[in-house]
């Protein structure tokens, strides 16, 4: 696959001229999805140079790496830093070796230690590392111990997932066979109280649904683009944007995504020659989205004069009986803000959020 590197960021920088032009300056940028951290810094470098050269990205810019440990070396670090890269998302996921063995990942416990040390050496200093909880075997104990171990190394951000078990996968092969047995619900709910509880006393604050972060200045901004329901290219293979009336897909595989740039004209597009999927959004999907996403911002929610800015339309009115069941189930409250009513889950409510979810949907 390393073979195909340069063909495919060939047709990375000219997806980048066909659909950027026109699309202001880059405010943040997240390089993410498979393992991008396995790029060299020069490369990563091109991409940035490319991009600026096009559109601009502003100075304060949160540029953000995703890196899995073991793919990472001091000195690359230490390159990727100088470049601009100023944020890294490692996939830790667990601090035991049996967790991170049961879910197939090719590091070890002592190398998730060691990226996390070297990322500070090299300068970092908005780090965030994911876990999952819920994992077959895991144990209130063994979680608060991850967690610990996270808190020890003096991080600024953490993504905490629930494990989903995905169809058609070994996980539910495994556990359709009794192979795996997978936690109760009353101990997963146990895990994230435990989270919501204990990172507040160590100065972390809840934010969304899974993040929470050492202050307003270490929220993953980029992230928060897709939870207000703004519009963010997405570039490369599988990568997903909302520009306008649409969401976008690309098409999965690198292979495919080079033949289709390959044979593209030169000419400025308002889709990439990549998209496999385009779909339209409607008004009424449109606020029905701007408020689910809302909601995941644990301490913003959904603020009802911006629903009413971007939709023409009261946010009471439109969804009266839907937020009328979720006051009433103490899911959602509403609470005064600065800038006026916001629409936000209750802790039972963040605890439930599909529950809440649903009813827009």
């Amino acid at each position: 696959m390393s073979t195909l590197i340069p063909a495919y960021l060939d047709g990375l920088k000219k997806e980048m001229r066909l659909v950027l032009p026109g699309a202001g300056v880059a405010e943040t940028i997240y390089f993410g999805g498979g393992t991008p951290s396995i790029l060299k810094p020069e490369q990563v470098g091109d991409l940035l140079q490319t991009l600026d050269g096009l559109i601009g990205i502003n100075p304060t810019a949160e540029i953000t790496l995703e890196a899995n440990p073991g793919t990472v070396t001091l000195g690359k670090l230490r390159d990727l830093r100088k470049l601009g890269v100023n944020r890294l998302s490692l996939g830790i996921q667990s601090f035991f070796d049996s967790e991170l063995k049961l879910l197939g990942r090719i590091h070890s416990a002592e190398q998730a230690r060691e990226s996390i040390l070297e990322s500070q050496q090299a300068g970092c200093d908005n780090i965030s590392l994911d876990f999952i909880f819920g994992l077959p075997g895991q144990t209130l104990q063994g979680w608060q111990q991850n967690l610990d171990q996270a808190l020890s190394y003096g991080i600024q951000h953490l993504s905490l997932y629930s494990l989903i078990i995905e169809p058609g996968t070994p996980f539910e092969r495994f556990v359709a066979a009794g192979q795996l047995v997978l936690p109760d619900d009353d101990l997963v709910a146990d895990m994230f109280e435990l989270a919501m509880d204990f990172l507040p006393k160590n100065g972390f604050q809840q934010y969304e649904i899974s993040s929470w972060a050492l202050g307003t200045r270490n929220e993953s901004g980029h992230n928060k683009v897709y939870w207000k329901n703004a519009d963010y290219y997405g570039l490369g293979a599988g990568a997903h944007g909302k520009v306008g009336d649409f969401r976008l897909q690309n098409v999965p595989l690198i292979t495919d995504f080079i033949q289709k740039l390959d044979q593209a004209s030169d000419e400025k597009a308002q889709f990439s020659p990549a998209l496999e999927e385009k779909t339209f959004i409607d008004e009424k999907t449109a606020m029905q989205e701007s408020v689910m996403l809302g909601l995941r911002l644990t301490r913003e929610g959904i603020s009802e004069g911006e629903f009413r800015s971007r939709h023409q339309a009261e946010m009471k009115v439109v969804f009266q009986e839907e937020i009328d069941r979720i006051l009433k189930n103490g899911l959602g409250e509403w609470q005064s803000q600065a800038d006026g009513e916001h629409l936000v889950l209750t802790r039972r409510g963040i605890m439930l959020g599909n529950q809440a979810f649903q009813e827009f949907v």
